[in-house]
């Protein structure tokens, strides 16, 4: 059913739209496809390496994945946006063969399936991460339910963490932690300790290939390094959470916090309960323990989109979860099933503000008449060295046309040395003509640097074409961080500069 819906919504409606930072991450194959070099043009102004001689932000192999995707498929944004499809298929069946092949028969998983439904922006590298993590898990849940260790599994397994981290780090890491803490827990029970050597293997080799990669390849270091200095995990210091950041916790992984709500039930009967020795207790053991490192940590160190990493395994807790009760307390089966609904619609949020707002968004601003009028205004720059700053979903047809200065929306001024005034000086730098915007960029990032440009009517003349039928959610401020991003009807910001660059 989750997958129908999301066929339906890019058949019809074309969403997920690309959120803010895709195209950073497919831009330099598009522009190799399009016969540049391996590189993000648009991402030149920020990541000198990265936008003018080798792509090096993240890890490769979701390009290397993306690269043949596009030779059958081509370039275009609904290209981008089948292939995360398609990956999120395989995600969501991996997921349920997780369930159905080592958690209870007994148990009916259909409501924590439902969970999917969460998960609404997945146009990163990490759609393909989560493929090799669930398979990563498959093979840790197989080999304790085993009981050995069998050199094939332990190859694939192997691999399949190396894949993850070269895919995306942190969500590489999270599946690595949760597949070693399981197999730990297993351990534990049987004194097998040998389930651990393809996680000790997978470490080192990652260790080692990392170490060689930045001596004889320095270039490609040197752009890795210049990517983590703008966007370092580490954003801003230990702090205690945020109001914001506990909300989106709470939207986003709410089944972890119903799992905490259980702890001091499983902790009275702990003898009873883990005397079993069941790989779907081990799994769902290790899942709770690092989707709780990495919640808190999100909240506290890193960035609070981490807690979006925990969607597939939430599932796998949540299931963990019903076995766990109708095993040992059978009389709060009804209770938590009621508590797993709740889950469901509490994550579900977006995905019901997609189907009714986005609809309606889609039927006023279609994908094909957003696309046409990006191309009208669009088309006076193909043969200009003019710098446009257009959002990500916009930019592929920006490549399609054959832009020469499109800068992403995103990437424009130094987010290492970010200051309250650092867009508006970078407007003032570039001083683009034109700025091509979503609803979503427009409100989130825009308005405050175009008020505070507006105060200069000496420097520049600014119009503002907002082509919105439907007034987005990102549009109005109560909205804006529960329901985002379903129009794709552009703001076109046009900017009449009196003055010559500084």
């Amino acid at each position: 059913m989750v997958l129908l819906w999301r066929v339906l919504l890019l058949i019809f409606t074309v969403q997920p739209i690309p959120s803010n930072d895709a195209f950073g991450y497919d831009g330099a194959v598009v522009n190799f496809l399009h016969g540049g070099r391996y590189c993000n043009p648009s991402l030149a102004l920020v990541f000198p390496i990265s936008g003018t001689e080798v792509y090096a932000t993240y890890p490769p192999l979701y390009q290397l994945a993306l690269l043949g995707w596009m030779k059958l498929f081509g370039t275009g944004v609904i290209s981008a946006m089948t292939l995360h499809l398609a990956l999120f298929a395989v995600s969501g069946l991996l997921t349920v063969g997780i369930v159905s092949s080592f958690f209870p028969a007994t148990t009916g998983y259909s409501l924590v399936v439902l969970l999917l439904f969460g998960l609404t922006f997945d146009d990163r590298p990490e759609s393909l991460a989560y493929v090799f993590g669930l398979c990563a898990l498959w093979l840790a849940a197989r080999q304790i339910k085993e009981t050995g260790l069998r050199p094939g599994a332990a190859i694939g397994l192997l691999l399949a963490l190396l894949l993850g981290l070269y895919t995306s780090v942190i969500v590489g890491a999270y599946f690595f932690g949760a597949g070693f803490l399981a197999c730990a827990a297993a351990c534990l029970w049987r004194r097998n300790w040998c389930w651990l050597a393809p996680f000790i293997g997978a470490a080192a080799l990652f260790g080692a290939i990392t170490f060689s990669l930045a001596k004889l390849e320095p270039l490609w270091w040197a752009g890795f390094m210049e990517s983590a200095r703008q966007q370092s995990v580490l954003t801003t210091g230990f702090h205690l959470p945020h109001a914001a950041e506990l909300l989106k916790l709470i939207r986003t992984a709410p089944v972890f916090l119903l799992a905490l709500a259980i702890l001091p039930l499983v902790a009275r009967r702990r003898k009873e309960i883990f005397a079993q020795e069941s790989a779907w207790l081990a799994l769902a053991t290790g899942v709770f323990v690092m989707g709780w490192i990495l919640l808190a940590l999100s909240v506290t160190l890193l960035a609070a989109n981490y807690v979006s990493y925990t969607i597939f395994t939430q599932i796998l807790l949540a299931a963990g979860l019903l076995a766990l009760v109708q095993k040992h307390f059978p009389r709060r089966e009804r209770l938590l099933r009621a508590a797993l609904l709740a889950c469901v619609l509490l994550v579900s949020v977006r995905a019901l503000g997609m189907t009714t707002w986005g609809t309606a968004c889609a039927w006023k601003n279609s994908y094909q008449s957003a696309q046409a009028v990006l191309r009208v205004e669009l088309e006076p720059f193909a043969k200009s060295d003019q710098p446009v700053l257009i959002s990500s979903a916009y930019l592929y047809c920006a490549a399609d046309l054959g832009l020469k200065h499109p800068i992403h929306c995103d990437w424009y001024f130094d987010h290492a040395n970010w200051t309250n005034q650092a867009e508006l000086a970078a407007l003032i730098r570039y001083q683009p003509p034109k700025l091509l915007l979503t609803q979503f960029d427009y409100y989130r990032s825009f308005t405050s640097p175009l008020a505070a440009l507006r105060q200069h009517p000496e420097l520049a003349e600014i119009q503002v074409r907002n082509l919105a039928g439907v007034r987005p959610p990102d549009a109005i401020p109560l909205l804006q961080r529960v329901v985002q991003h379903l129009s794709w009807a552009p703001v076109i910001v046009d900017l009449n500069w009196k003055k010559p660059p500084p």
